[in-house]
């Protein structure tokens, strides 16, 4: 929980050097607890985006969920994905349409002390994973 900022890689080429801009992160638990919120904004491109996820473990289903909106990367989709801790790493997978076919989409959070880092891929559908996002943060603030 708190206040966190980093460096964000992002790939818009596989074979291509990443963008690296800078984000700012607020976690905080919502509703009693239950879930714990995401909230971000950065750059990409050259113009700032803002983006939002909240994170869920359901009992019933055993499992963790997330839903994951932004100004950039999602479009007016909600993005859903399910999943659970592998070692010390939390593991979802959701999917995205992409004309056609429809890719996949892993993101991976995993946190060290006070560093949290958040790795996002594409996973297409030739079985390959290509690297999407890689945000390194520091935390600014405990809440």
């Amino acid at each position: 929980m708190g206040d966190w900022s980093g460096p964000v890689s992002t790939w818009f080429d596989p074979n291509a050097a990443p963008e690296v801009s800078a984000w700012r992160l607020s976690a905080v638990p919502a509703l009693g607890g239950r879930f714990l919120r995401l909230t971000y904004s950065g750059v990409a491109m050259g113009k700032a985006h803002a983006g939002e996820m909240l994170l869920a473990y359901e009992r019933d289903e055993k499992r963790h969920t997330s839903t994951w909106v932004d100004t950039f990367h999602t479009g007016t989709q909600v993005m859903v994905s399910h999943g659970q801790i592998e070692g010390d790493v939390l593991v979802l997978l959701g999917s995205y349409p992409a004309g056609d076919e429809r890719w996949g989409w892993c993101t991976r959070f995993r946190r060290e002390g006070d560093t949290f880092v958040i790795a996002m891929a594409n996973l297409g559908p030739d079985g390959k994973e290509y690297p999407g996002l890689e945000v390194v943060l520091t935390r600014v603030k405990l809440l």
